[in-house]
């Protein structure tokens, strides 16, 4: 916006220290691999958050940053980006081997929105998902949702982590994980090579198909029809089965899905704080969920000896403080 002058002289350009100035808005991102939680806001209590798709590269490929636009726009409901002061967006991927690249991605994502780049920070959603745990500024975060991966913190500050290589190289536990081992069990199943399973029944309800009579089937072939199904589907929609497991119990294969998991997890853990001295975050859609996972992995970590165990349903209040921090 331009000054108004005495004078009837031109109304000239405000300064940036000016428009500095007169910034007030924060915004807040928590962006996980199949949702984003976005809040803006003066500074003090979190406001609602708007809900929208996620955007995890390694899952979803690089054009899943472009789905933050539009749910970053109904989250300033009409207020000009240019009054936000401080823009912290935690977003799962974005570890130190594509910070540089993602960051980038999202200033000139955000530039049409009136967002300055100097006002944005972009982040993993480790530190924020740490920091809504409440634990204290030293602990262990451990995180499943699209991917996973432990973190230690000290002093708030990340100074070693496990796993979170992505679900071509790790990843294990992670909502994509179990989605990618629910397919391997059923494609075993029909295929003859392991015995059958309560998961190929739920995952041809998921999947719109049926596995088990072939009666409906649209090839001749259920093999050929799981794999028609499948081949379109991105990582991240794997993660979409990640519930089934726990559906199928006492199934053998379900139950074999679930202990590598929740051992995996613990594992991960238990590497970063092998005294189990410190407290424990949960946080992501597979961990805030309840369910036989969580209830497995809850039960090890007690009996471990962790000091506390918090679940942390979002990160979007530990990005809403960072935001505060660096506004001042």
């Amino acid at each position: 916006m331009n000054e108004s002058t005495h004078n009837g002289l031109p109304a000239r350009p405000d300064a940036p220290a000016e428009r500095q100035a007169r910034a007030s808005l924060l915004l807040a991102a928590d962006v996980g691999g199949t949702s984003a939680r976005i809040a803006v806001g003066g500074a003090g209590a979190l406001p609602p958050a708007v809900t929208g798709p996620g955007a995890n590269i390694r899952s979803s490929g690089p054009a899943a940053l472009a789905a933050l636009v539009p749910t970053i726009e109904r989250a300033l409901d009409g207020r000009p980006g240019c009054d936000v002061r401080r823009a912290v967006l935690g977003i799962s991927g974005a570890g130190p081997a594509r910070r540089a690249e993602i960051a980038a991605t999202v200033t000139t994502l955000l530039a049409p929105l009136g967002i300055d780049a100097g006002r944005i920070d972009v982040l993993d959603d480790l530190t924020a998902a740490f920091l809504a745990g409440g634990v204290g500024p030293d602990g262990v975060l451990l995180l499943a949702g699209t991917g996973a991966v432990a973190a230690r913190f000290t002093g708030g500050e990340l100074v070693a982590r496990t796993d979170g290589m992505g679900w071509l190289l790790g990843d294990i536990g992670s909502g994509v994980w179990i989605g990618r081992k629910v397919l391997e069990a059923v494609a075993a199943d029909v295929d003859g090579r392991r015995p059958r399973t309560a998961l190929t029944e739920l995952v041809g309800e998921a999947l719109g198909i049926d596995l088990r009579d072939g009666t409906r089937s649209g090839t001749g072939d259920v093999r050929q029809d799981l794999i028609r199904a499948v081949d379109p589907l991105a990582p991240a929609d794997w993660g979409r089965l990640a519930p089934l497991p726990g559906r199928a119990l006492p199934d053998p294969a379900a139950r074999r899905i679930l202990d590598r998991a929740a051992r995996a997890l613990a594992a991960d853990v238990q590497r970063l704080d092998p005294g189990a001295e410190l407290p424990v975050v949960l946080a992501g859609s597979v961990l805030t969920s309840e369910g036989p996972l969580r209830e497995e992995l809850t039960t090890g970590l007690d009996a471990a000896g962790h000091p506390a165990l918090a679940v942390a349903g979002s990160g979007l209040p530990g990005a809403w403080r960072l935001a505060i921090d660096g506004a001042r």
